[in-house]
């Protein structure tokens, strides 16, 4: 039983998204960013500038949603980079990703549609293997990080951002949506569905980080880095206080502290970061 079997219907959730989406990608100018999906993805890029290589990799990003860390690979190290999604609209939107702003030619990206679980390339094809916000949508964490580990070369690079579902500051983003949800069924006199208005529309599990590591470990990674990261939120994107929140969050003084709580690698971090990074070693 794969994935689409277990969640069925959950890929036209995420086609639904990804229609829905604008386009954005930056490069790491903080001050240029227009939106939180923008500033997010900013921040991340200077992060992850630092954990992951210099020189060219031949990566493969699974799930790849936007492909901006990709794109942002592809533009800045020259990497040879593979995207895979089960979602058709995801692949199109980080195809016109890439249309808009990959520098050089995008000869070396390919855009794959293809299951988590069943990789359609042989093992110890990649240099890096790395996910954003896919691993969550799994009942059974154990397959996806097994079949990333077969692709990854002996020595090669895997990193997961995980966000599954648990209280952080990213809880707080929910609230003015559920609540939309919450008055919408009670004055419809929909009661009986009052329950499903603090559900999210796909999976999400709630594994503690120590058992995504062990899972890690169980598939023959060395685990480096665990860490929480993000500690601020859109609060919704309530119009009243989105721009003044986006305004403040790029400040120098939010900057430095976002970057200290990324890194500290802290209890706090982990419990209050909007996510959780891991990045490990091939044995």
């Amino acid at each position: 039983m794969n994935h689409v079997d277990t969640h069925t219907g959950e890929h036209e959730v995420f086609d639904h998204i990804w229609t829905r989406a604008k386009l954005f990608y930056n490069e790491g100018d903080i001050q240029r960013c227009q939106s939180f999906p923008e500033l997010w993805e900013a921040v991340k890029f200077q992060r992850l500038a630092g954990f992951l290589p210099t020189g060219s990799q031949r990566a493969l990003e699974v799930g790849c949603g936007s492909g901006g860390v990709s794109l942002f690979f592809h533009n800045t190290r020259d990497w040879d980079v593979s995207l895979v999604d089960l979602s058709d609209e995801a692949l199109t939107f980080a195809r016109r990703n890439f249309s808009a702003h990959a520098r050089k030619p995008a000869a070396r990206a390919a855009f794959v549609k293809a299951d988590a679980l069943t990789l359609p390339y042989g093992t110890e094809s990649f240099d890096v293997v790395m996910s954003f916000g896919l691993l969550e949508h799994f009942s059974d964490i154990e397959q996806p990080i097994a079949e990333q580990m077969r692709v990854l070369k002996k020595g090669g690079l895997f990193w997961a951002d995980l966000v599954p579902r648990r209280f952080s500051v990213e809880t707080f983003s929910y609230i003015p949506a559920r609540a939309k949800k919450v008055i919408h069924y009670t004055l419809a006199g929909k009661f009986r569905e009052l329950a499903r208005a603090t559900e999210a529309d796909f999976y999400e599990n709630s594994y503690s980080l120590e058992y995504y590591v062990a899972m890690l470990e169980k598939s023959g990674g060395t685990v480096k880095h665990a860490l929480g990261n993000r500690p601020v939120t859109s609060v919704g994107r309530i119009p009243v206080v989105s721009n003044a929140l986006l305004n403040f969050y790029k400040t120098d003084l939010m900057q430095k502290w976002w970057k200290d709580f990324d890194l500290s690698n802290s209890r706090f971090s982990k419990w209050w970061g909007a996510g959780w990074w891991v990045l490990a070693v091939k044995k």
